[in-house]
């Protein structure tokens, strides 16, 4: 009779502690914010809200029927125009109720509430904590304006699409304007770096937040294939424009057209000269050393006057290493009825009403055939030599459509970003030829299943 009333009372007891445990576990998730790096185009709201529901369903799963918040960027905080570089959320955030920490996700984020739940519970919320999966520079690099990367200097940031989290208490002290901010080119790295000069504080390298999911304990891993959306549109239906000039007919476009360029049916290249060998398109527009405003403008007015069927047009430079393969597997995830412009997102004062996002040029722009009118009837050249991406972003802005951005183009070499950033992604393009063998780079990081055509030489 002892040994019975021994095991029933061991028993209740055991229930009491689950009982806490599932009480401790739910007052986990209703503090804690969950933010989505979103974007207006149909396709990433889609991936967007599906990754909400994927939260609030592994709640459900875990028996709490009300969930955490789940906030989507765009739709949420959608009069914030900088709102992918989260440093001009802060204000916003820190009016949230209830909450003990952020944690920040993209649409590539995988995520396991659960085991999320371990990660933040391993923390104390009153303290300032900012903790992700730590990348870090191995060389000074022009995207990070050469900052040092010795032990003692160097930033280390957080992969976003892994996730990331911050604690409430540090939030409120993020609130106040960004003075080194008028140029958005890598938002994680310059969140790091305004976290910490900001408030003295560094991150912390979380390692269950995971690049990929290669332990079971991994909170979050990146889905960073090209997506499948269907098969890939036909290389009939797609232009590419390269911008090129005389002085690299030799070398630029030899390369362009012993790699990427043999995979594209429609390669127009235009330049400032004639050459019947390549051959150039030319342009009766002066060449210029930076900036090619007007060059690109004319190039969009061709387009838009050419009397052939075509759902996109892609404008490169010369130096541009592009993977047309990948291109083409992605583009059946939009609409090319839609206005849309497809890039890498760079930022101009969005901390400011005034500012605006812009693609940027060396990475490739992607264009639907229904925004190239409304884009050569109202956009103007201040100067024959104004960034051509900048003042695209502005007309993109005057018209009211939203720029989207492709985490799978790239403004610069695979040299100048973090090797852990690159590691779990499939990539479309990258730029420029400085101080990099581009056969190499189009070997190693955009070739799929065919060949170079010819041997390479040195620039």
């Amino acid at each position: 009779m002892i040994a019975y009333y021994l095991i029933l009372f061991l028993f209740s007891n055991s229930l009491g502690c689950l009982k806490g445990l599932k009480e401790t576990v739910s007052s986990d998730i209703l503090e804690i914010g969950f933010v989505i790096l979103s974007q207006p185009n149909q396709y990433h709201h889609n991936l967007a809200e599906q990754l909400k529901q994927n939260i609030l369903d592994q709640e459900l799963d875990l028996g709490y029927e009300e969930g955490g918040k789940v906030y989507k960027s765009h739709e949420d905080f959608g009069d914030v125009l900088g709102h992918w570089t989260i440093i001009p959320l802060f204000k916003k955030l820190s009016e949230l109720k209830n909450l003990k920490w952020i944690f920040f996700l993209e649409e590539e984020t995988r995520i396991n509430i659960k085991e999320v739940l371990k990660i933040i519970s391993s923390y104390n919320s009153s303290w300032d904590i900012f903790a992700g999966h730590a990348l870090r520079d191995s060389d000074p690099t022009i995207i990070h304006h050469f900052a040092a990367t010795d032990k003692n200097s160097v930033i280390l940031y957080p992969h976003f699409s892994a996730g990331f989290f911050i604690s409430f208490p540090l939030i409120m002290k993020l609130t106040g304007h960004c003075k080194d901010c008028q140029f958005s080119i890598d938002p994680k790295y310059e969140l790091a770096k305004f976290i910490y000069e900001t408030a003295d504080v560094k991150m912390i390298h979380e390692p269950h937040l995971c690049l990929r999911k290669n332990i079971d304990a991994c909170a979050t891993w990146i889905m960073g294939e090209i997506p499948d959306c269907g098969p890939s549109i036909s290389s009939k239906k797609v232009f590419v424009a390269v911008k090129t000039c005389k002085k690299f007919h030799k070398d630029r476009v030899k390369v362009l057209k012993n790699t990427w360029g043999s995979d594209v049916e429609n390669l127009l290249l235009f330049s400032d000269a004639e050459d019947k060998s390549i051959p150039t398109i030319q342009l009766n527009v002066k060449n210029v050393d930076v900036g090619h405003c007007e060059k690109t403008l004319t190039i969009l007015k061709f387009f838009d006057n050419i009397d052939i069927l075509y759902d996109w047009l892609i404008i490169v430079d010369d130096d541009t290493l592009l993977s047309f393969q990948r291109l083409r597997k992605l583009l059946p995830c939009y609409n090319s009825t839609d206005d849309i412009v497809i890039g890498e997102r760079y930022g101009y004062s969005i901390s400011n009403s005034y500012g605006y996002n812009y693609p940027t040029g060396g990475s490739a722009i992607i264009f639907s055939r229904p925004i190239l009118e409304k884009l050569v009837t109202h956009c103007q050249c201040p100067s024959i030599d104004s960034p051509d991406d900048m003042i695209i972003g502005v007309c993109l802005k005057t018209l009211n459509v939203a720029l989207t951005h492709s985490p799978f183009f790239h403004q610069a070499r695979p040299t100048d970003y973090s090797p852990q950033f690159l590691a779990p992604m499939k990539h479309i393009s990258f730029h420029k030829h400085w101080m990099i063998d581009p056969y190499d780079v189009y070997r190693e990081w955009l070739q799929d299943n065919h060949l170079v055509k010819t041997e390479h030489s040195e620039l």
